[in-house]
């Protein structure tokens, strides 16, 4: 660029002024009404984070859309991708008993995005600022808070002009709970938990997903090896490591030597064995995300049809659902799905999605959940049990065109001199209509045509004033 070239928005960011901003802002103030009808106390957190803060525990997706950088001191810091994790710590630095805490929020997060494979070499990339409103829970083991939780989500679509709000619940807790009565490594129950969400689209019979288990060796290549089979090898690398059976010499058959020769088939051996179940525990992963019908009764009978025995996690989403029910959420709006899967990877219980249906697409707006272990990843000396939930006011204004926000936006005037000695009597008259609650726009040039300035506010009424102080409103 030029000495004299335009220096422009960074990409993936914009500006919000007169109408936009004054949506974001009317927005802004229907969701903290919600929120503070419920109890929860306004909090801002800094724009900036330590980077760890964000990796502790929040992982996935998230930690690949750092914006983080080298202080001038020399520390790791971020732009903070979510604001649960701050929350969190604030609450933490507070110290003293976590009795149950109510904070909500209204702010900016940063999240890099790159752009679309497809996408032209100089289109601009998608956002990578949202404004989100939200609130955490601190300190509710209850399934009550729960569902206050998904009720204040609901709520606040409904009052942001959402009209059809949809919530689908799910529960991590019970995925791991599942895959923990399996023979399963840490690796490949974390590698099936991660994959959920993949069976419950399309119409994908898993088989892709099973390729890729068997290329990061998760899976048994033989899905009929026999445990005792497994065993016998295992004998087999035993006598082999001890000199019982010898090898040929490793340089007539490789570059390794026959040490780590049988090093390397023990670990796949190994492997086979602690996965001896990964092929079932699949199968049920995916029947169990493409539960059609009454979900929960259904979940419970898959479960016992793999010899799970009685899971607690069932009856607790159950609990999940009524709660947030008797809350205030519509009962036809409400479903459980155990295929719902969430980027963050803090998340130990419930999870939730808050969506709309425009044009017959499913669109996201938010969500939440659960996550009792993250206090103590963070430093507490014990588990905290909290909860919440954030909504994209970027993604609700796109979807209801300012409805909402229209509603409660204050009365505007555009005071204009019907000839150029009307100053002095602008500046009373504008007065006066500020203290009736008006926002005045006041011109003092009466080359300025007061309709088109009007028309840029959105909604504003004219009124022109004369010399003598006269007001003439201007007729829609």
């Amino acid at each position: 660029m030029g000495r004299n070239g335009k220096i422009r928005r960074a990409p993936g960011f914009e500006d919000r002024a007169g109408r936009d901003f004054e949506r974001l802002d009317s927005a802004i103030r229907s969701a903290r009404d919600v929120l503070y009808s419920r109890g929860y106390q306004p909090i801002e957190t800094p724009l900036i984070e330590q980077t760890e803060l964000f990796l502790r525990r929040s992982g996935g997706l998230l930690s690949s859309q750092l914006f983080d950088f080298l202080a001038p001191d020399g520390s790791d810091i971020t732009l903070r991708p979510e604001l649960t994790a701050p929350v969190i710590r604030h609450a933490l630095e507070q110290g003293g008993t976590m009795h149950p805490m109510r904070y909500q929020y209204a702010s900016p997060i940063f999240r890099y995005t790159e752009r679309p494979f497809d996408a032209p070499p100089n289109s601009v990339p998608s956002k990578r600022q949202y404004i989100q409103a939200g609130a955490e829970l601190i300190g509710a083991t209850q399934a009550a808070a729960d569902g206050e939780i998904i009720a204040t989500a609901y709520e606040m679509a409904k009052r942001l002009g959402i009209q059809d709000v949809a919530i689908r619940v799910g529960h991590v807790g019970l995925i791991w709970e599942m895959l923990g009565r399996f023979n399963l490594s840490e690796r490949a129950a974390l590698f099936l938990a991660n994959h959920v969400s993949d069976f419950s689209e399309g119409d994908d019979d898993g088989t892709a997903i099973e390729s890729e288990a068997i290329r990061l060796g998760l899976m048994p290549t033989d899905s009929q090896q026999s445990v005792e089979t497994q065993a016998s090898a295992a004998h087999l690398l035993t006598r082999l490591a001890t000199g019982s059976v010898q090898l040929p010499s490793a340089a007539e058959q490789t570059s390794r030597t026959a040490e780590e020769v049988v090093a390397g088939l023990r670990r796949k051996v190994e492997s086979d064995v602690a996965n001896s179940d990964f092929p079932r525990a699949m199968e049920l992963m995916r029947r169990i995300a493409r539960i059609n019908g009454d979900t929960i009764p259904n979940a419970a009978r898959i479960a016992a049809e793999y010899g799970l025995g009685d899971l607690d996690n069932i009856r607790a989403i159950r609990s999940v659902v009524d709660a947030a029910e008797s809350a205030g959420v519509d009962a036809s709006d409400i479903s459980v799905d155990f295929g719902l899967a969430t980027s963050i990877a803090y998340y130990s219980g419930m999870i939730f999605e808050v969506s709309a249906t425009v044009g017959g697409e499913h669109v996201a707006l938010g969500g939440g959940g659960r996550y009792d272990g993250l206090a103590s990843a963070l430093g507490s000396d014990e588990d905290v049990p909290a909860l919440g939930f954030a909504l994209n006011l970027d993604t609700i204004l796109e979807l209801n065109g300012g409805s909402a926000a229209s509603e409660a936006r204050r009365k505007a005037v555009v005071l204009a001199p019907v000839d150029g000695d009307a100053d002095e009597s602008i500046v009373e008259a504008a007065a006066e209509l500020r203290g009736q609650g008006y926002d005045v726009f006041t011109l003092f040039d009466t080359t300025v045509d007061a309709g088109d300035v009007a028309s840029s506010i959105g909604g504003a009424k004219v009124a022109l004033v004369d010399v003598s102080g006269s007001l003439t409103w201007v007729a829609e």
